[in-house]
């Protein structure tokens, strides 16, 4: 039996790869936009710095909150795609920790206005930050299992432990962007070899290097469990 075919529809394919490429278009401006004119950018803004109007923003995202969301894919999706690439190279779990650390840090330095112009967008479940963390904390879990090369703890706790690593992570590295040039903060890359050392070490105070009290910045009492 002759086996019968649809048609594709030129057209509406055409116009389908054309509403993509101007979506991406608009979503790489309303991300320069942010980063120029800061988080706090509103939509009339944005369409300004890009150009046109806020009816053509709204073609293709529902409001703002729907701009914010699809600025977030496009940076997270980026920021993950390093991570991932960073903690792969890594060969214990502690220069994979630093590796993750190091590179969110960079990140969110590097286009601090547009990751505080994705975060503050309204609280949606199952939104853009919601499934980065998820994707990370999962991130966690994988690499935590190549580098021991067998499931160390039960799977539940695992999570915890990765869920748990990922909120400290996020939440240090947010008060450190926020706290901007606060005397005694340490640079990035001091800051990554502090926030690795509390989720290596365990959550326990580590002052940076030659603050009074410390020892090269490692922990003064109990030593923690070798997770390496």
């Amino acid at each position: 039996m002759k086996q019968v075919t649809t048609p594709v529809d030129g057209r509406n394919s055409r116009w389908q790869r054309h509403r993509a490429r101007r979506r991406t278009e608009l979503i790489t401006a309303a991300r320069d936009a942010v980063a120029a004119h800061g988080a706090a950018i509103s939509m009339e803004e944005i369409a300004t710095a890009c150009g046109t109007s806020k009816s053509v923003f709204y073609r293709y995202f529902k409001d703002k909150a729907g701009v914010q969301a699809a600025v977030g894919e496009y940076f997270v999706t980026r920021m993950r795609r390093r991570m991932v690439a960073a903690a792969s190279e890594a060969d214990t779990f502690a220069a994979m920790i630093h590796a993750l650390v190091s590179e969110y840090l960079r990140s969110v330095a590097g286009s601090a206005e547009v990751y505080r112009f994705v975060v503050t967008a309204p609280d949606e479940q199952d939104s853009t930050i919601e499934r980065f963390v998820d994707s990370v904390r999962d991130l966690l879990m994988e690499q935590h299992v190549r580098l021991h090369g067998h499931r160390s703890m039960p799977d539940a706790v695992l999570q915890c432990w990765a869920s748990s690593t990922v909120g400290m992570v996020r939440g240090a590295g947010e008060a450190w962007l926020a706290q901007g040039d606060a005397p005694g903060l340490p640079d990035r890359h001091g800051m990554s070899s502090l926030i690795t050392a509390w989720a290596v070490q365990g959550l326990r105070p580590v002052a940076p290097a030659g603050a009074p009290g410390s020892s090269h910045g490692e922990p003064t009492d109990t030593p923690a469990p070798d997770l390496t």
